[in-house]
């Protein structure tokens, strides 16, 4: 924390999401098969990894860029909501149209159905665009958040050598993404990534699933300079994290009525982040992730819920620590 007469620089947090979504909340009483289905909406919201974990950043006073591309109706959509909401963002204009999601309640039994469509492709032009406006606004003091799938027609690698040119200009990256643009992310390394425990398989673990085998898988990684803060999530199990500075921590979240998963990893990204740009330890930063994400599962909508809120669920956290081997 800064000392008194100190001027405090505020950390700027760059999110990428290229492949955004304009999620689309309906609900029905009850699923009618081979019949219609009388459906209401009950909210509309800009969606994607980055955007979401923007918005988060946003409402905990955080200085944020949301860069991301979109086309169509839906992308303009997309533009307008973060606008209305003050969320500094930046569209990179494509061709195609941005694709809709859907989260669909059903009310009578509680169940949530959530559709996800594939994104629109990018061209060249259009990607390499995406990866300049990213590198124009990394700095040495600032964050870039590398969140959520790639669209067609980006290659694999995307975001690994945006990790490497952002590393170069002294930026945090922030790893959370899945599919074949994992591994060559990692293998740029980073400074945080989260993952979960089918993604910790596709690295090539083939462990018992049990805490300590995957720690140490964990820290395997984290030698050989894949992250400085590598986290593995596990649902109802909490999170794992082993850093680079020598320690393994396993963090046990607080019991909480599941309303719907909608959110929830993008929730644990922002409140680590947020922690971590402010000072906390990676062990809190890690609880607070945690709590965010209990939070974000017992209520409804894509974004973490308001401070009170997961401060209640901080308190019910547990974090266990040991050694790294050697």
């Amino acid at each position: 924390m800064p000392h008194r007469g100190e001027i405090l620089i505020k950390t700027t947090i760059t999110t990428l999401t290229m492949a955004p979504s304009l999620d689309q909340y309906v609900e029905t009483d009850h699923l009618v098969e081979d019949a219609k289905t009388r459906c209401s909406v009950s909210a509309r919201e800009p969606g994607g990894g980055g955007i979401n974990v923007a918005r988060n950043l946003h409402s905990l006073g955080e200085t944020v860029l949301a860069i991301f591309p979109g086309g169509g109706g839906n992308g303009e959509a997309i533009e307008r909501m973060l606008r209305e909401e003050s969320v500094p963002c930046r569209r990179i204009a494509i061709d195609q149209s941005t694709h809709q999601n859907l989260a669909l309640t059903e009310t009578a039994s509680g169940r949530m159905f959530h559709l996800v469509f594939t994104g629109a492709a990018l061209s060249e032009a259009q990607w390499r665009a995406c990866q300049g406006a990213v590198l124009q606004a990394c700095d040495s003091r600032g964050y870039l958040v590398l969140s959520g799938s790639l669209a067609p027609g980006v290659p694999d690698d995307f975001y690994g050598r945006l990790a490497s040119e952002a590393r170069q200009k002294g930026t945090r990256v922030v790893l959370d993404a899945a599919g074949p643009s994992l591994e060559p992310a990692l293998a740029s390394g980073v400074y945080l990534a989260k993952i979960n425990p089918e993604e910790l398989a596709q690295l090539g673990y083939t462990g018992d699933w049990q805490a300590e085998s995957q720690l140490a898988f964990m820290e395997e990684r984290v030698r050989a300079g894949a992250a400085q803060l590598l986290v593995v999530t596990r649902g109802d199990k909490g999170a794992l994290m082993v850093t680079a500075s020598g320690a393994r921590l396993q963090a046990s979240p607080p019991k909480v009525k599941v309303v719907n998963h909608l959110g929830a990893g993008d929730s644990f990204v922002s409140l680590m982040i947020h922690h971590l740009a402010n000072g906390s330890s990676e062990a809190q930063a890690l609880a607070y992730g945690v709590a965010a994400a209990a939070a974000a599962i017992s209520s409804p909508g894509n974004r973490v819920p308001g401070r009170e809120t997961v401060e209640a669920l901080f308190a019910g956290v547990k974090v266990e620590r040991t050694n790294l081997r050697h």
